[in-house]
Order: structure tokens, then C-alpha cells, then sequence
């Protein structure tokens, strides 16, 4: 439609305003790469590059949850310092027998062929030996420089391969040194005092190398910053929820963006390797995404870690949704005293508030259900005393050790009731899907389990995991690698009850415990199959023990 006005000097003649073309914000930017294509042809995903979203990879149709959509092997990857000499640096399996490099004392192997497959140790041994003595005199994180030194030796092994044969791509193929240079270092973000720790350990360390493997130290610093903001942690392959080993994996890291409700998760496989799955239905076009963070922190923490660790400003669906429409007000706030249903909302703070350290608080809040107003002093009072309570009970838990104390402090954080299971919420207390709630119960469970208070332990567990399904309620993921080890803790708990009643010759208890924590094992199996899928180590584990009892 064409708008017109009457020009006073010319009353004959109309002056045409043309519209400006609408900028088209899905607009290709810079070609993928043919290597990530064809590295991800096998996957229902559609690579894309576009100046709205940058690189990402977007559903190419309709996709079921516990799909494979990524499966990379690390370009390199290093068992961190405090699991060195208990998994293989190959497999990355638990070391039942261990054969260790006589050299550097640094690199072990769970069996002869595992060492054998491991070509690059050689090239690095005498490196590797140096590392730590690197480390501790520049204050430089050891792990980040092996995982520096495996980098370059890569990059050595690639420098006699013609340019035309670099697209070239093998399925489960070890990814390129040369994708690594196509991963974002936010260096320029970096902090000052980082930087120059990094210059002095990579002149230390590049003074250990051989002139075909060295690299500027310029070119080291932003290849550690590289791994800084792009790594991932790798678990073990059987059951506890630790990372024992750091990675880089560029073609995941490059397209597999963040979200802080993601629809994917990756997960640490076998060998150095690192797969996406869906963890719920996706549909066609939709962005296949996964959290770098803990999902349960509330929006300024979640934004705040994201800024500080990768450099950007969340501004994914759920972290832009007004306040008072999402389930982020219950994570930070306090019951409405006057409905006792909702919650007073408090704003989020701003990227510059962040940065200073200061926001600004107002006045009053108000109720997102009944709209009853509150005064920012009355409802921060609540909030101050359960952030009292729970340092107080880590205080005493990681500096005294008084389990006891500890307990006391952090149990009345812990017990609630969730809004599924009343009508009405306990007014003026924080609420029941407060962060503060969740991240005081899971010390308190590993208190009452160090006093072996088991039944204790088995109702925190359960107020968790209910915890955790009222936010599933709410939209955000129903089976996350954390919900499975709660419902396989909560299988290790029961299966210690049945124990004792079985000691204790109380067979009807001991048959009701053993059912119990059947159930608990198969309901921790059944969301490993989705996250992990079916026949991953961790999967399998819990089914054996649900087998077990």
C-alpha cells in the first residue's frame, strides 16, 4: 500500500513514501563447510548459517526423543588430574589393572591394546612429563595445558595433508585440528589476569617442543581460550555424574547452541566420544539446543554464569518470556501472603546491572496471580533468611564437618509442600521451587547418608525428585541425565533399607524396600534410555540393578 501526503509547495503533486524492505532476519551468512555436512548427512539435521542466529543445526523434519542426532570423536580429549591414574586414556574405563607410560608417569592404559592404539603419546611424553611443574609455577590449570599439547600435535599431524583432502570425512572419525580454528575463543572477553597466566605457561611450554610441533605463543593463547570457551566434559562409562575427562569437540560445539529449556542433551560415550540426543520430541525446523548450565538456578544466575564462562547474553525463549508467565518467578521468589497460590515477581536484572554487580530492586513487587503488592524489603526479609540458613549449613558441613549443624540448618529449606500437593502454599516463605530449596536438599541427603539416617535420605530424595517433576510440569525437561542419578540414588537408598530389615529379620519390610528400589532403578533406566540410550554402560548399569534386586 502506497501512503501519500499533499506537499504545501506543490499542491498538485503527491509525495510517495516508499517502504523500507523488511530485513530478513533467517538470511544466509558465511557457507558451511562441506566437512560438517557431510559429518552430519547421516543425522536428521539441517546445518545452518544465518546473520539472525549464526551457526546452528535445526531439525531437517519431525524427530523422537532419544534420537542420535551428533556423534563426534574429540579432536583430543585428557582424563583430568584427579581421576589420571583411575580411567584409561583411551577408553576412558575404570582401571582394574593399570599400565602406566615409564617415562612421564602421567599417561595410564587398561590394557596393552589400548596403549597401543594410543599413537600420540609418543610424539608428546616428554612434554606431558613437564606439564605440571608448568602449571604450578604459572598458577595455569594443568589439564588445559595437556589438552593444549594433544591439540598441537594434531595440528603437526595434519600440516603434511593436501587442502584438498581435509573435507574428506570418515563416519566417527577423529574431528580435525583445523575445525578447531573455526570455534569462537572470546578471547577479547577473557579476563587480563588470565591471559598473561597463559602467555608465561605457553612460553614455558613451547620451549619444551620441537620447532615441527610449535605454535606462536600469540596463537597458543587464543587456542587455550578456544578450549576455555568450547570444551566439554566427558563422564566415566559407568555410573556417577562426574566429568573425569575435558574435550573439544568443534562440529558439536559449533552448532549445538545453548538454551536454557533445551530440547537435546550431550553425553560422554566410550572412547573419547560425545553424542547429542533428543530428550523430547522435536519438530521440523526446530533448533536442536542444549544448556551449558544447571537449569534449576534462577534467570540473573543462569545469565550471569553464562556471561561470565561463555561470553554471551541469554536471550533464548525461556530466559525473554515476561517474568510473571514463567516458571523462572518460583525459582527466586517468595508465596504471595495474601493468596498464598503465586508468587510477588521480581524483575530480572539487566546485562548492565550484572556487570556492575548492582540492580535495582524498586519499591514493592507484585503478586503474578492475585496481584496483591508487597514491599521489596517485606518479601527480600525471607529471601535473606533462607540465604542465611543454607550458608550457615555449608558453612558447618565444608569447614567443620559438623554433620549434625549442618543438618539442622539445611532440613528446613528442604521439606516443603509442592503446589501439586495443596491448595494453598505457605505465605511469606519462599517458594517450594525456589533454587535455594533444591540446592539445599541435595547436601542435606549426603549428610543424612553420612549419618546413615537412610530413611531420612529416601524422603529428601523424593522431595527432589517431586521437585523436579513440578518443573517438568511447568515445561522445562522431564528426563535430564540429573533426574536419572536421583532416581538411581533413590534405588541405592531403598536397596540399603531392604539391607538392614533384612539384618534385622524383617522380611515383609525387606520385600517392600527391595520393590521399592526395583522401581526406582527401572524408572532411572527408562530416562537413560532416552539421554543416554539404550545401550550405553550407564543404562545398562541400572538395569542390572534393578535385575539385582
Amino acid at each position: 500500500m502506497q501512503n501519500t501526503t499533499k506537499n504545501e509547495s506543490s499542491p498538485n503533486l503527491t509525495k510517495i513514501k516508499k517502504k523500507k524492505p523488511k530485513k530478513k532476519t533467517g538470511a544466509p551468512a558465511e557457507p558451511i563447510s562441506e566437512y560438517y555436512q557431510k559429518a552430519l548427512v547421516d543425522y536428521p539435521v539441517s546445518l545452518r548459517n544465518t546473520k539472525a542466529k549464526g551457526r546452528h543445526a535445526a531439525a531437517s523434519g519431525p524427530i523422537a526423543e532419544g534420537t542420535t542426532v551428533c556423534h563426534e570423536q574429540a579432536t583430543a580429549f585428557v582424563v583430568r588430574s584427579e581421576f589420571i591414574d583411575q580411567q584409561c586414556h583411551v577408553c576412558l574405563d575404570t582401571l582394574a589393572t593399570k599400565l602406566m607410560c615409564s617415562d612421564c608417569k602421567k599417561s595410564f592404559y587398561c590394557s596393552q591394546a589400548c596403549l597401543d592404539r594410543d599413537t600420540t603419546h609418543p610424539k608428546v611424553c616428554s612434554i606431558i612429563s613437564q606439564v605440571d611443574t608448568i602449571g604450578r609455577s604459572t598458577d595455569t590449570d594443568p589439564d588445559l595445558l595437556r589438552l593444549m599439547v594433544l591439540l598441537m600435535a594434531e595440528r603437526m599431524e595434519e600440516a603434511d595433508i593436501p587442502e584438498e583432502n581435509k573435507t574428506e570425512y570418515k563416519p566417527l572419525s577423529q574431528t580435525p585440528y583445523w575445525c578447531v580454528e573455526d570455534l569462537l575463543s572470546h578471547r577479547e572477553h577473557a579476563d587480563r589476569a588470565f591471559i598473561n597466566v597463559l602467555t608465561e605457561a605457553s612460553q614455558r611450554l613451547v620451549s619444551e617442543m620441537p620447532e615441527s610441533m610449535a605454535m606462536s605463543v600469540d596463537d597458543m593463547v587464543t587456542l587455550a581460550c578456544r578450549i576455555n570457551s568450547n570444551a566439554h566434559g566427558l563422564g566415566d562409562n559407568q555410573s556417577r555424574n562426574t566429568d573425569v575427562a575435558l574435550g573439544l569437540f568443534p562440529v558439536g560445539a559449533m552448532f549445538f547452541n545453548h538454551a536454557c529449556n533445551p530440547n537435546t542433551a550431550f553425553v560422554g560415550m566410550p572412547n573419547g566420544q560425545l553424542a547429542f540426543r533428543t530428550i523430547r520430541p522435536v519438530k521440523t525446523d526446530e533448533e536442536l539446543t542444549v544448556s551449558y548450565i544447571d537449569l534449576y538456578a534462577s534467570r540473573d544466575e543462569r545469565r550471569q554464569d553464562l556471561l561470565k564462562t561463555k561470553h554471551f547474553w541469554c536471550k533464548c525463549k525461556r530466559c525473554t518470556t515476561p517474568m510473571e508467565n514463567s516458571v523462572d518467578r518460583f525459582l527466586q521468589s517468595v508465596v504471595c501472603t495474601s493468596c498464598s497460590k503465586d508468587v510477588y515477581v521480581i524483575p530480572p536484572a539487566s546485562i548492565e546491572e550484572l556487570n556492575k554487580g548492582e540492580k535495582s530492586l524498586g519499591e514493592t513487587w507484585t503478586c503474578a496471580g492475585c496481584g496483591h503488592v508487597a514491599s521489596v524489603s517485606k518479601v527480600n526479609e525471607a529471601i535473606e533468611k533462607a540465604n542465611a540458613s543454607y550458608t550457615a549449613g555449608m558453612y558447618a558441613l565444608r569447614q567443620r564437618r559438623d554433620y549434625r549443624s549442618a543438618c539442622r540448618q539445611l532440613e528446613p529449606l528442604a521439606k516443603t509442600v509442592l503446589p501439586s500437593q495443596a491448595t494453598k502454599l505457605p505465605a511469606g516463605e519462599i517458594h517450594p521451587q525456589n533454587s535455594i530449596r533444591l540446592n539445599a536438599s541435595i547436601p542435606l541427603l549426603n549428610c543424612l547418608r553420612h549419618q546413615d539416617n537412610i530413611k531420612g535420605a529416601i524422603e529428601v530424595n523424593r522431595t527432589i525428585l517431586d521437585v523436579l517433576d513440578e518443573h517438568a510440569k511447568q515445561s522445562l525437561p522431564d528426563k535430564t541425565a540429573e533426574i536419572s542419578d536421583f532416581w538411581q540414588n533413590l534405588g541405592e537408598l531403598c536397596d540399603a533399607m531392604a539391607e538392614q530389615c533384612r539384618v534385622s529379620g524383617r522380611q515383609p519390610l525387606q520385600k517392600k524396600w527391595y520393590k521399592e528400589a526395583r522401581d526406582a532403578y527401572s524408572q532411572a533406566a527408562k530416562v537413560r534410555a532416552v539421554v543416554f540410550g539404550p545401550e550405553h554402560p550407564k543404562t545398562q548399569f541400572v538395569e542390572r540393578c534393578a535385575l539385582r534386586v
